[in-house]
């Protein structure tokens, strides 16, 4: 047996341990959450956003909704105040041009995070759908000294491949909150509590980045005596802009700067060791050290499945063999190339 492959392959099922760590709470309080939502020309799809946030199954004391129209040329600043005026509780912010000091879309995030009036500061995006249980499932997730719960998305366009990869992200947020090393969240499904946003100062540390505003923010919170969780229950929705998806996938895979040094050793080795795989199984191949990696990962993927109701899929099998040569491509491409942000 090769100790290289059978280290890495007993690396899977510990990540597979920590998606089984179950966050829920037994007894859950009902809590109270500001929805901030930073948006730039997302005329398209901003009908759909706010026909979901109307379907909200949650007492209309308990929430709010605050919108930042972040500088938009299109018509989406109308929208927003079109919706805003319908719904009591939301409220609509605007910026008047593009912030030159917080990258992105944190200048937004920070006026609606400056203007919550709860405890809880839950994120999505202009793109996405929520379902109606979206308040409740958080409910279950937030205990004295939890600061941060990450949560998941799904894509409503997706391939094959792309709806796979997307899973895979919500395994390794899973995993590596799960075993208390967080690596990253999505920044569509994201609540913090109030407390723990001002500690770290907000976006201050980290508002020269382009991106990052979701794992940039849980690295500072991971630092902090507050503890991350992982709710599975609710995918938020979002679409792909397919005249964006190559810059989307760099900026999705290209944070390896962001990343603790924790997470960079960890990100070399497996690097090496996915140019090492191929090597191994051509010119020394093993029929044990292949069944071993293959049930691994396999038991990686099954308990990931199960945790997310996500159906499995035939093409899974060489999906899972495929995607880390894939991530590892967007990875460097992210990393060393250019990219762009949307709606520039």
């Amino acid at each position: 047996m090769d100790p290289i492959i059978l280290i890495f392959s007993f690396f899977f099922l510990i990540l597979g341990c920590g998606i089984l760590r179950d966050w829920k709470l037994k007894k859950p309080k009902e809590l109270s959450y500001s929805i901030l939502i930073a948006c730039r020309n997302e005329q398209e799809n901003l009908p759909d956003l706010f026909a979901s946030l109307t379907k909200l199954d949650y007492p209309e004391n308990h929430f709010e909704i605050i919108i930042v129209d972040d500088a938009s040329s299109d018509n989406s600043l109308n929208l927003i105040k079109e919706f805003c005026n319908r719904i009591k509780n939301a409220k609509c912010l605007h910026l008047q041009e593009k912030d030159s000091e917080y990258k992105g879309k944190k200048a937004a995030l920070k006026l609606a995070a400056e203007n919550a009036k709860h405890d809880i500061l839950l994120f999505t995006d202009a793109d996405c759908t929520i379902q109606p249980e979206w308040l409740k499932s958080y409910n279950n997730y937030f205990s004295n000294n939890i600061g941060m719960v990450a949560g998941n998305y799904s894509e409503t366009n997706a391939d094959l491949f792309r709806t796979f990869s997307n899973q895979m992200s919500s395994a390794i947020y899973a995993s590596t909150i799960g075993l208390n090393i967080p690596f990253s969240a999505a920044g569509g499904n994201l609540a913090v509590k109030k407390a723990a946003f001002d500690e770290v100062g907000g976006y201050e540390k980290i508002k020269h980045y382009q991106s990052g505003d979701d794992k940039l923010l849980l690295k500072l919170i991971s630092r902090t005596k507050w503890k991350i969780a992982y709710n599975p229950e609710i995918h938020i929705r979002t679409k792909i802009n397919r005249t964006e998806l190559n810059d989307q996938q760099k900026r999705r895979y290209g944070k390896f700067g962001m990343s603790s040094p924790l997470f960079k050793i960890i990100s070399i080795l497996i690097f090496l060791f996915y140019l090492y795989l191929p090597v191994n199984l051509i010119f020394f191949f093993d029929w044990g050290n292949l069944i071993i990696y293959l049930f691994c990962i396999l038991f990686f993927w099954i308990i990931n499945l199960v945790k997310h109701k996500y159906r499995f899929g035939i093409l899974d099998i060489p999906f899972l063999i495929l995607y880390p040569y894939f991530l590892i491509y967007f990875s460097l491409l992210g990393t060393f190339g250019k990219w762009e942000w949307k709606a520039n």
